[in-house]
C-alpha cells in the first residue's frame, strides 16, 4: 500500500514546504494518469508516458511510486476520500446513489469506465472496494457490532455484488434511476446482513 516517504531531517517550514511540494507531485502523476486513461488501456501505458504527460522527471516518479501500480493503487486509496463523508450505513445499502453523487468527478468517470473495458482494472477496484469495506465493518465490530459471516467472505461477496451491478447499469445508460437500483439490490440481498445486533 501507499506510504508517505517524507526527507528525514526536514522541519518547520521547510517541513510543510516538502509535503506541499510532494503531494502536489503525486497529484500531477496521478492526473497524468487519468488523462491517460481516457483513450488508453493501462497495460499498453509507459511511465515515460506518464512522466511526460504530467511534467515530471522519471527519477522523481520513482521518489514517489515503486511502478504504474503503485501509483494506480495510491489513487484509488484517494478515491477513498469521496465516501469519507457518507456513512456505513448509505455505503452499504444505497451504493448507486452514493456512486451516483461522486459521478461528475473526473477520476470516478474514468475509472469507471475503464474498468468496463479492463478486467485487471476491474478487479483491482474489486478488490480495493473489498478491502475499504473489511476495514469498516472491523471498526464496527469494534464498536460492539456481531456479525454472524466472518467480514472478509461478507465484504468479498458484497463488493463483487455491487461491482458488477454497477458495471452492468453503466454498460445500460444508467436507464434506471439510483434508488431503483439500491431498491432491487436490497430485495436481492438479506439487508439484516449489515444490521446485526450489537453485543
Amino acid at each position: 500500500m501507499y506510504t508517505n516517504k517524507r526527507d528525514a531531517g526536514v522541519s518547520g517550514s521547510t517541513d510543510a514546504k516538502t509535503d506541499l511540494r510532494i503531494r502536489r507531485t503525486r497529484k500531477l502523476l496521478w492526473e497524468a494518469l487519468m488523462d491517460l486513461l481516457e483513450n488508453r488501456t493501462f497495460e499498453s501505458l509507459s511511465i515515460q508516458e506518464i512522466c511526460d504527460t504530467a511534467m515530471v522527471h522519471r527519477t522523481t516518479f520513482y521518489k514517489h511510486f515503486e511502478d504504474k501500480y503503485h501509483l494506480l493503487s495510491y489513487g484509488l486509496s484517494l478515491t477513498d476520500e469521496l465516501f469519507a463523508n457518507k456513512s456505513l450505513e448509505e455505503r452499504l445499502l444505497h451504493p448507486m446513489k452514493t456512486f451516483r453523487s461522486f459521478g461528475d468527478t473526473k477520476p470516478f468517470r474514468t475509472l469507471m469506465k475503464a474498468a468496463e473495458e479492463n478486467n485487471f482494472l476491474s478487479n483491482m477496484m474489486m478488490k480495493h472496494g473489498a478491502e475499504s469495506l473489511k476495514r469498516d465493518l472491523a471498526e464496527a465490530r469494534k464498536n460492539g457490532v456481531l456479525f454472524d459471516i466472518p467480514i472478509e467472505i461478507l465484504a468479498a461477496f458484497y463488493s463483487g455484488a455491487v461491482s458488477s451491478l454497477c458495471s452492468w447499469w453503466m454498460e445500460n445508460g444508467m436507464m434506471h434511476s439510483p434508488e431503483e437500483i439500491d431498491e432491487y439490490l436490497g430485495r436481492m440481498i438479506n439487508r439484516e446482513l449489515f444490521s446485526p445486533e450489537r453485543g
